[in-house]
């Protein structure tokens, strides 16, 4: 997980007491509560400086996405070889409609994990770039890094019911058999490379479109809440 290539700075011992109870606060879900903490611990200690990540996930948890935003940039400019807070911004600036920041944040993040000497930072493939709603059901939008492989994706959107459970992704896709056998695909030869939108449910793929060229995360999402719509109407008809 990004969380996970952070390393805790604490300069004090209260701080560090302080950080441990922030959170525990977040964990059970008390989210102001914990940004409070997370604030108490910036304000004494400028340097700690996970603690402005973990304000901007309390924050946003909160619902307050404009501080959060705020708190991700911080962090940011603290720990410019990290790719958290860019990806934590590419969401927020997503969830808010500010597409304008979102796509230049993304490129900013891509380019890092490109560049990045960092073999632990290289090694991350995706990040959380969206969630939203579909319905009923919660969907988690990924973005992998890399298109590597006979079969690479580029999102893939987890669709979670109520208990938290995945029920099946949509997914992006290319693969070098839809490459093979792009003009019959498409009705005409192509050297662009070939994208595939699939619903992939247990050990089943079903291609819902075919791309010619990789297709933009605007023109994907609308196709994807189509999906779960479609697919969640069929479900309820079924005996």
């Amino acid at each position: 997980m990004l969380a996970g290539t952070l390393p805790a700075a604490a300069d004090t011992a209260w701080a560090t007491a302080t950080y441990q109870q922030a959170e525990k606060l977040f964990q059970d879900g008390q989210f102001a509560q914990a940004l409070a903490l997370y604030e108490q611990i910036i304000a004494r200690e400028p340097q700690a400086k996970l603690s402005y990540c973990r304000a901007g996930t309390a924050a946003a948890g909160a619902g307050q996405l404009a501080k959060a935003i705020t708190y991700y940039k911080s962090c940011k400019q603290l720990l410019p070889e990290s790719l958290l807070p860019r990806a934590e911004l590419v969401k927020l600036y997503e969830i808010t409609g500010d597409k304008a920041d979102r796509d230049r944040e993304r490129n900013a993040l891509l380019t890092l994990h490109q560049n990045t000497s960092r073999p632990e930072t290289r090694a991350i493939d995706h990040y959380i770039r969206d969630i939203f709603a579909a319905g009923e059901f919660s969907v988690v939008a990924w973005e992998y890094f890399d298109l590597a492989g006979d079969w690479p994706t580029r999102y893939r959107f987890y669709v979670i019911d109520n208990a938290n459970n995945a029920l099946y992704a949509v997914a992006l896709n290319s693969s070098a058999q839809a490459q093979a056998n792009a003009q019959v695909m498409l009705g005409h030869p192509t050297k662009a490379r070939v994208f595939h939108l699939d619903v992939e449910q247990s050990d089943t793929i079903t291609t819902l479109k075919v791309f010619e060229g990789e297709p933009s995360y605007d023109i994907v999402k609308p196709l994807v809440l189509d999906a779960i719509k479609n697919i969640t109407v069929v479900k309820k008809k079924a005996p």
